[in-house]
Parts: C-alpha cells; sequence; structure tokens
C-alpha cells in the first residue's frame, strides 16, 4: 500500500478546514492580542497546509 493512497477527500478536508482557521481565524486572534510573530506564523502555516493538501490530492487523482 502506497502512502499517497491513504490521502482521500476526508484527509483534504481535514487539511483544508485546519488551514483555514489557522490561516485566517487564529491569525487574526494573534494579531488583536499583540502577538505579530506569531500572527505571520500562523499565515504561512495554514496557507501551506492549504496548499500542499490541494498539491497532494491532485498528486493522487493522477497517480
Amino acid at each position: 500500500m502506497r502512502i499517497i493512497d491513504l490521502f482521500g477527500r476526508y484527509f483534504l478536508m481535514l487539511l483544508l478546514i485546519q488551514g483555514i482557521i489557522l490561516g485566517f481565524y487564529d491569525s487574526v486572534n494573534f494579531k488583536k492580542a499583540n502577538m505579530p510573530t506569531m500572527a505571520k506564523k500562523s499565515k504561512i502555516i495554514g496557507r501551506g497546509m492549504v496548499i500542499i493538501g490541494i498539491v497532494l490530492f491532485i498528486i493522487r487523482a493522477i497517480l
């Protein structure tokens, strides 16, 4: 069994939801709490999760 086969729609949805919450919602809360470095890091990690999730889903669909 290949690891890429474990990546399905549910895992994609999990990554997208986590990435959106981290990248958009949490970063605003960190900025309000006067933690700009954490806000920047959460944006980068959240958006990265969304991008990685979409790329892995496309790779799985192709293979």
